[in-house]
């Protein structure tokens, strides 16, 4: 029976220390939950860090989210080399509705440019001032 007061009394003591009281036990179970979910966490990231670097395991969510980027990326490209394009390039003075003949709308477009010419050092179209100089 000694034992068991002796076991009793020693029990006691060890539970009035402060460390083992109910709020330091919580605490410290608190503080143990928010390690264990902070390792998880760095587990996830480290995982999917080497399941992109592998290339597996992508969800569908992610590479819809990627195709769309990736469209987007591409229309951005081609407007930009469209504008660029378009500043570079002189505007024909005849619309060509085929390939083939846009060389053959810019030699329309010359031809009418040299008849203006022409009619302009007509008698006819000349101004007068340049009608009493001859």
């Amino acid at each position: 029976m000694k034992t068991y007061e002796s076991s009793t009394a020693t029990l006691r003591a060890l539970l009035e220390h402060p460390s083992v009281q109910r709020d330091a036990v919580e605490r410290t179970f608190d503080a143990l939950a928010d390690a264990n979910a902070d390792a998880r966490e760095l587990d996830e990231a480290v995982r999917s860090g080497m399941d992109v670097a592998l290339g597996v395991d992508a969800s569908p969510d992610d590479e819809d989210e990627i195709k769309a980027e990736l469209a987007a990326l591409e229309a951005e490209a081609k407007a930009e080399a469209r504008i660029k394009d378009d500043t570079q390039q002189p505007v024909p003075m005849m619309a060509a509705t085929r390939r083939e003949s846009v060389s053959d709308a810019a030699q329309q477009s010359l031809e009418q440019i040299s008849n203006t010419q022409d009619l302009a050092d007509a008698p006819e179209h000349r101004r007068p001032e340049q009608a009493l100089a001859e």
